[in-house]
């Protein structure tokens, strides 16, 4: 090759005089080579030291890997092997020199080359232990075109980039020992242009010939050299100079709008955590520099090592022009998640698994606490019960979710996944909140520095020892035992139900019982506020602890006044009060007083009264006159509950158009349409303004719909300068276009036949109430007028046409209130599926599955004996027969919402 001839000449090249032979022609080679398979002779060798120079040059296209190897040779040996990178390498270089009082000597071997790019060292002599030295330089000319599995290539603005890739690869040599761990000195020649990057910061870059730099890092700390990471590249770089300079983001540069908001997240979690965290001094650690990447292609949606962390560039940038404003959470999440498993090691060394499960629980809720400390106004952790706590409620009603401290004697229902490590979570704030500050932080503190003294106190049992120490110095009135109380919560098989009732005998005074309670001990945070003594903050000195051995004193109440117990949703348990009670509640929430009551009780209260009107336990009139008091709500944690209420009921909105009872549950959501969607605006009333709209168009309230029309009307004035925000956009197009005449839809069907395809807009042609349109709309989309006009379709064309098809076919059917409208589909379906590549038999089981009654089933039977024969006529049979079954199921689910 002439880049080998090349390199022979250059004085970067040096030789050392050894014999390569093929092991197929000497009979001892074979045999070393089958004792090589059948042994693990790289036991015998301990690697010290990697020092590696990288040569890489732009205007001549090669990379250049420079290696030299310290390594310990144990035992007295004449054989001794590794890895070399995958094929697209060629060896340079290749040999052995043994260091002894600092003179080298070389050794003469002869090397053999086996499969998986194994090598083998067969020495003439017997190696004595000591220290040698394994230089070994490797070449490959043809990077750039060739497809090397750790590369990034075919990008102008990355030339090398290590580390990122998902299944383990190397371009050093190696031993096949993840447990190894290393020193490494790495040095860069690279083109001055380009940014050069690497686990440890920069010691030197000095000037080189040619434009270019030779850049040097600081040594590693011992590491695993699938950790290495080398990067050169043109991205732009942002340092953080209130830090040191120590945290670093790297982008393309034509995102820097769009990464500002990480960039901001970025480094107020870096700073909190290094100066906030007092508590937790000893177990956060940090490196001396941290550079944020954010690529491309990146096959995980983050990766890290030391030195980096590595985003996948979809779910790090936000554009408030395209991006919903609930992309900002989700993005704080998932940089808060990576800096938490950067920065934070285990809280517990598992010897088993209920520490495992605590480690889990403990960072997912540090997650959310320190988005809470660094974005108040994200206000995580609100939003962390009710989105979270909340959804674990409802899974847990029904299934077992627990630590599985005890699960060989659990039943089938019992789960295990991501959610219990989200009960895990629940279980650390319950901890947090219930306990002092001084119990809880100084507990932790003990802990930790216990750990330097005591390298082996490092289970959960002795953090609650810890704990248990500073409480009891404290003299605290209860004597109760803080492992068995954590025990008693991991173990709770479901969430438990407080249930109150008033009794008139003597005064009002509330009786107190406990229902899906089995466990022998339990401690459970008991607190409470009366509407004459309003307090809804939470203290250790507030919390009454029920156990097993002492239940709550009697409380007396006013005749009118109502009680609110478990204040901000500490324990994790449900509360039903009697019918009075609710309703009391249910007049001070619909009064001008109602913020009086914490957001989060708000939330538990529409929580667990619809709970308990789902299982029967509470009317559902008396539910509805709750929720009214939503109309002037203005809090979007308040009102998630009641979104996913709606969300549960959905399927009445589609009913209520066939069954007249269904009516009256509208007629309660009318409440919706009071709600004023104009006003204060910030994050969270934007994303609730949204959600209230998209509701109240889904009721087909006619006021929600022509404001959309007037929207849309407004916007396809001039798109550009009445552009609609991304949160809007779909709620405009579908809403809008559900009242549109003909010369508005029209313009927005044209549209997409001079402009690139929107999906959301194809989809949102298809919510047109007009069923003339609707019909000409499902026989010829878009896609068939471009055709038409000597459009070129491309496979992601004819890819989005089928969905978008089987999706207004779908919201045809369920239109189609009328036996005839129904048929008037029927006769067309032919015209419908025909050279749109929709298989016939899926497109008719889209119409049966949006049917709601019994008439057009029997429709759609007479159709298919009509139109088809032979052995697919029983397997529409049996879809049918389905589609029954399941309407029957749901009518009968559904009358539960009526009383």
């Amino acid at each position: 090759m002439i880049f080998i001839k090349l390199l022979l000449s250059s004085s970067l090249i040096y030789m050392t005089t050894m014999t390569i032979t093929n092991p197929t022609n000497d009979e001892k080679s074979d045999v070393v080579w089958r004792n090589e398979l059948n042994n693990n002779l790289s036991d015998t060798i301990l690697p010290l030291h990697y020092l590696i120079r990288v040569v890489f040059h732009t205007d001549w296209p090669y990379l250049l890997i420079i290696c030299e190897i310290t390594i310990h040779i144990m035992f007295a040996t004449q054989h001794i092997n590794f890895y070399l990178p995958n094929s697209n390498w060629t060896v340079i270089k290749m040999g052995l020199t043994q260091i002894c009082n600092e003179k080298d000597y070389k050794i003469k071997l002869q090397i053999y080359y086996g499969k998986n790019n194994v090598v083998m060292f067969d020495f003439y002599d017997v190696l004595l232990p000591g220290i040698y030295l394994l230089k070994i330089d490797l070449a490959n000319d043809n990077f750039t075109t060739n497809a090397l599995e750790n590369f990034i290539k075919g990008r102008e603005d990355i030339l090398l980039m290590t580390h990122i890739q998902t299944k383990k690869q190397q371009i050093f040599p190696y031993w096949n020992n993840p447990e190894l761990r290393i020193r490494f000195d790495i040095s860069i020649k690279h083109d001055r242009y380009y940014t050069v990057l690497s686990n440890m910061p920069i010691q030197i870059s000095n000037p080189a010939v040619n434009n270019t730099m030779l850049t040097y890092f600081h040594t590693t700390p011992l590491m695993s050299l699938d950790s290495i990471a080398l990067i050169v590249i043109d991205y732009h770089r942002i340092s953080n100079v209130a830090n040191n300079k120590t945290v670093n983001m790297l982008y393309r540069p034509q995102l820097k709008s769009q990464v500002e908001f990480s960039l901001y997240i970025i480094q107020n979690i870096t700073r909190y955590l290094q100066n906030s965290m007092s508590v937790l001094k000893t177990y956060v650690s940090f490196e001396k520099k941290v550079d944020h990447v954010v690529i491309f292609n990146l096959e995980d949606e983050v990766k890290q090592t030391l030195g980096f962390v590595f985003y996948r560039e979809a779910d790090i940038v936000y554009d408030e022009n395209l991006d919903p404003i609930a992309c900002k959470i989700r993005i704080a999440h998932l940089i808060a998640r990576a800096m938490a498993q950067k920065y934070m090691s285990n809280l517990f060394s598992p010897s088993y698994w209920f520490d495992e499960w605590l480690n889990e629980g403990f960072k997912i809720y540090m997650e959310t606490y320190i988005i809470e400390k660094v974005l108040p106004n994200f206000r995580m952790m609100d939003l962390f019960v009710v989105q979270v706590q909340h959804e674990l409620f409802h899974l847990n009603t029904y299934v077992v979710i627990n630590s599985v401290m005890d699960y060989c004697s659990y039943s089938e229902k019992y789960l295990y996944s991501s959610f219990s490590y989200v009960k895990g979570s629940i279980i650390w704030r319950m901890l947090e909140l219930t306990l002092s500050s001084d119990i809880f932080s100084k507990g932790i503190d003990i802990y930790l520095n216990n750990r330097f003294s005591e390298p082996e106190a490092t289970t959960s049992s002795h953090l609650w020892n810890a704990m248990q120490s500073v409480m009891n110095a404290l003299n605290y009135k209860l004597e109760f035992n803080i492992k068995t109380m954590i025990d008693s919560w991991a173990t709770q098989r479901y969430p438990f139900e407080l249930k109150m009732k008033r009794n008139s005998k003597n005064g009002i005074i509330i009786d107190i019982q406990f229902y899906k309670l089995k466990e022998k001990d339990y401690y459970i945070p008991f607190t409470y506020t009366t509407e004459s003594e309003l307090y809804f903050n939470i203290t250790w000195t507030d919390i009454i602890w029920i156990t097993s051995w002492q239940i709550p004193d009697i409380i007396h109440l006013e005749k009118d006044e109502w009680i609110i117990f478990n204040l901000q949703q500490i324990g994790y348990y449900r509360v039903y009060y009697d019918t009075e009670n609710w309703r009391k509640i249910g007049r001070y929430l619909n009064s001008k007083e109602y913020e009086n009551i914490h957001v989060l009780n708000r939330a538990q209260i529409i929580d667990d009264a619809f709970h308990f009107a789902v299982e029967k336990e509470l009317e559902f009139s008396v539910f509805w006159e709750i929720a009214k008091y939503l109309s002037k709500e203005r809090d979007y944690i308040a009102w998630y509950p009641m979104i996913k209420a709606f969300e549960f009921m959905s399927n009445i909105l589609v009913f209520s158009c066939y069954y007249p009872q269904f009516q009256e549950v509208l007629k309660q959501m009318e409440f919706l349409s009071l709600w004023n969607l104009f006003g204060e605006h910030n994050d969270y009333t934007e994303c609730l303004k949204q959600e209230v709209a998209k509701w109240r168009c889904i009721t087909e309230d006619l006021s929600c719909k022509t404001l959309a029309y007037n929207q849309l009307q407004k916007h396809l004035i001039n798109l550009e300068k009445n552009k609609l925000s991304p949160g809007w956009k779909r709620w405009t197009y579908c809403n809008g276009l559900k009242i549109a005449d003909n010369n508005i839809w029209n313009r927005v069907f044209n549209n997409q036949l001079i402009e690139k395809i929107d999906p959301i807009i194809l989809e949102c042609l298809s919510y047109v109430e007009n069923s003339e349109i609707r019909m000409l709309y499902l026989r010829t989309q878009v896609f068939d007028f471009k055709v038409a006009i000597h459009y070129e379709p491309t496979e992601r064309d004819y890819a989005l046409n089928v969905p978008i098809l089987l999706f207004t076919l779908a919201r045809n059917t369920r239109k189609c209130t009328l036996l005839e409208d129904i048929s008037t589909i029927l006769n067309n379906f032919k015209s419908i599926v025909q050279g749109r590549r929709v298989n016939k038999i899926a497109a008719l089981i889209v119409i049966i599955n949006n049917v709601y009654s019994m008439d057009q089933l029997d429709e759609i039977t007479n159709f298919i004996e009509k139109e088809f024969q032979g052995m697919i006529i029983s397997d529409f049979q049996d879809k049918i027969l389905t589609r029954v079954s399941e309407i029957d199921r749901q009518i009968e689910f559904l009358y539960s919402f009526t009383d």
